[in-house]
C-alpha cells in the first residue's frame, strides 16, 4: 500500500470519526419512536406504560417577533421536558379574511414543529390560542370581540379548522392532543354555551380522528373553579386543562373611587381618590377604565402622588401614550386621540367597550400601608356603563403552599368526581418579583401538582420581552435573545426530571 493511499485512508477515517462525533451532538436525546398517548381513567397512557406531560409552552410561536428553532427543541429534550404547548392563531393556519382557505405556509411551519417534536421525543399539543371571533375579551383573541359564542360563522369557521387540523395530524403519535381552546370567556349567562360548542368540536374530531386526546377548558379563562360538572364530556380520551397563576405575587382592586363611575355626557371633570396601599404591595399600575361603554371617555393628566403631595407620577399624554398599553380588547377600542385634551391636545381615548376595558400605565413603587393620591381628568360624550380610575397593585411576596392548595381545590375535587387526569396547561410567575418569589412560587406549585398527579406546562419559554417577565428565555424586537434564566431553569429541571418516557 502507498504512502499517498494510506494517507487517504487515515483522513477517511478521521472524517468518519468526526462525523459520528458531530451526528452525536446533534442527535435525538432519545432516539425510539413516540408512542401515541391516551386517556385511561385518570392516568395519560402510552401503550400500557403511564406517562406524565411536564414541559414548556411555546408561546407567541412566530408572533410579535417570537422565534422557535430546532435547537429550542433540542434544548428542552435535554434539559428533561418532554411536552411542548405550540400556542397558535386561526390566523396563522388560514388566509386573511377567508375561513376555510387554509395558509400552506402556515401549516408548513406547523408540520415543522411537528416533526422536531418527534425527532427529540418531545410530545406536541396543538393549542388554539386565538379562535375565530375571538373566544374571550382580552386583545389579542381576535381583537377581544368575543364572537365565538354568538356568531355562527365563526363558530362554523373554528369547528371547520379543528377537523382539518386532525385530518392533517391524526396519523402524527408525536402530536399528543388538541386544545380545543384557550382560556374561553363566554361573558354570557348560560353555563351550556361552552360545552355545547366544545360538543360539536368534538363530534366534528372524531368523525375523522377518533383516537387523538382532546383537551377540554372550562369558563372564565380556564382559572381551577372553571372546572365544574357543567363541562364535563362523557367520551373517552379527554383530558381537562386548568391555569393557575393564583398567588404568584401579586393582587388586584380595581375600583378605587366611591360609588359608581362617571357615565352620560359631560366636558373636563377631575377624578381623585385617596386610599391606602394595601399590605405586601410593592408596586402598582395606574388603570384607566370604561366598561360597557358604547359612548367615548377621554382620560388626561393622570397624576399619582403621595399624601404629601410628592408627585410620583404624572402623564399629560401631550406627544403620546406616555407608557400606557390598552389592558383589555378589543384593540380597536383604545386610541390615543392627538386632537383631544384637557389643557393641550393629546388624550388616551376609550369607547365601544365591553367589559372592564381600558388603559394600564407603568408600574410605580409603593410602600404598603401609605396613603396616596390618584386623580385624573375625565371628558365623556354618550358614555354608558362606568369610567373610573383604578389601579393594579403587586407585591413582591407570594402567598403560602396552603393557600395555593385552596385554589387548586376545584380542580383536585373535580379530577377525583370524574376519575379523570388533569392538565395544568399554563402556570408562571414574573421574574421581576424580588426576594425570590418566581423560584418560591414555581417549586411551591410544581410540588403541588405532582402531590395532585397533574401534568404540566410552564408559561413561557421565549417570549419577545425583557428579562423582568416569566419567560425563561426573553427576547430581544431583533429576534436576540437574553440570557436565560437559569435560576428558572433548574427549578423547572428540577420538575422535569421525574419525567420517563415510554
Amino acid at each position: 500500500m502507498s504512502r499517498s493511499i494510506l494517507s487517504v485512508d487515515r483522513l477517511s477515517h478521521t472524517f468518519l470519526l468526526s462525523a459520528l462525533l458531530i451526528a452525536a451532538v446533534l442527535s435525538p436525546v432519545r432516539c425510539q419512536n413516540l408512542k401515541p398517548l391516551q386517556v385511561q381513567g385518570n392516568q395519560l397512557v402510552a401503550g400500557k406504560q403511564p406517562v406524565h406531560l411536564r414541559g414548556i409552552n411555546w408561546g407567541w410561536w412566530h408572533l410579535s417577533g417570537t422565534t422557535y428553532t430546532q435547537d429550542d427543541m433540542r434544548r428542552q429534550a435535554k434539559w428533561g421536558a418532554n411536552v411542548a404547548r405550540l400556542a397558535f392563531t386561526f390566523t396563522d393556519l388560514e388566509k386573511e379574511g377567508r375561513a376555510g382557505d387554509w395558509s400552506d405556509s402556515g401549516f408548513q411551519k406547523m408540520d415543522q414543529v411537528v416533526k422536531w417534536g418527534a425527532l427529540y421525543h418531545v410530545y406536541i399539543v396543538l393549542d388554539m390560542h386565538g379562535t375565530p371571533g375571538g373566544q374571550n375579551q382580552d386583545v389579542f383573541d381576535d381583537g377581544g370581540g368575543n364572537h365565538l359564542w354568538t356568531d355562527p360563522s365563526d363558530q362554523a369557521n373554528f369547528i371547520g379548522l379543528w377537523k382539518h387540523i386532525a385530518q392533517r395530524y391524526r396519523s402524527q403519535p408525536a402530536v399528543a392532543a388538541y386544545e380545543l381552546l384557550n382560556e374561553p370567556d363566554t361573558g354570557l349567562g348560560s353555563p351550556t354555551i361552552l360545552p355545547e360548542l366544545t360538543s360539536q368540536a368534538i363530534t366534528a374530531i372524531r368523525a375523522v380522528d377518533p383516537e387523538k386526546i382532546i383537551v377540554v377548558a372550562g369558563n372564565s379563562h380556564d382559572g381551577p373553579a372553571s372546572l365544574s360538572d357543567a363541562i364535563f364530556q362523557d367520551q373517552p380520551n379527554i383530558l381537562y386543562t386548568m391555569h393557575f397563576y393564583n398567588g404568584a405575587g401579586q393582587g388586584w382592586l380595581r375600583n378605587l373611587t366611591d360609588g359608581p363611575g362617571a357615565s352620560g355626557t359631560r366636558g373636563w371633570t377631575l377624578q381623585k381618590v385617596t386610599f391606602t396601599a394595601p399590605p405586601n404591595a410593592t408596586h402598582m399600575s395606574i388603570m384607566l377604565r370604561s366598561s360597557s361603554n358604547s359612548g367615548t371617555a377621554w382620560f388626561d393628566d393622570v397624576s399619582l402622588k403621595t399624601a404629601s403631595g410628592q408627585t410620583l407620577q404624572q402623564s399629560d399624554f401631550d406627544s403620546g401614550p406616555d407608557g400606557y398599553a390598552p389592558e383589555r380588547g378589543p384593540a380597536q377600542c383604545m386610541s390615543y386621540d392627538h386632537g383631544v385634551g384637557h389643557l393641550q391636545p393629546g388624550s388616551l381615548a376609550v369607547h365601544g367597550t365591553v367589559d372592564y376595558n381600558g388603559w394600564s400605565g407603568p408600574s410605580v413603587a409603593i410602600v404598603p400601608g401609605k396613603s396616596y393620591v390618584l386623580s385624573a381628568w375625565v371628558q365623556l360624550t354618550m358614555a354608558t356603563g362606568d369610567t373610573y380610575i383604578s389601579a393594579a397593585f403587586f407585591r413582591d411576596t407570594v402567598e403560602p403552599k396552603e393557600a395555593l392548595r385552596s385554589y387548586m381545590a376545584p380542580a383536585v375535587a373535580f379530577g377525583l368526581k370524574h376519575n379523570v387526569p388533569v392538565w395544568v396547561g399554563e402556570f408562571g410567575c414574573a421574574a421581576s418579583s424580588s426576594g425570590g418569589a418566581q423560584d418560591q412560587w414555581v417549586n411551591i406549585c410544581i410540588s403541588l401538582f405532582e402531590e395532585y398527579g397533574f401534568d404540566w406546562t410552564y408559561w413561557n419559554f421565549k417570549e419577545t420581552t425583557d428579562p423582568s417577565s416569566m419567560a425563561l428565555q426573553a427576547e430581544h424586537k431583533d429576534g436576540s435573545n437574553f440570557p436565560i434564566n437559569y435560576a428558572l431553569l433548574t427549578d423547572l429541571r428540577s420538575g422535569w426530571s421525574h419525567n420517563i418516557m415510554p
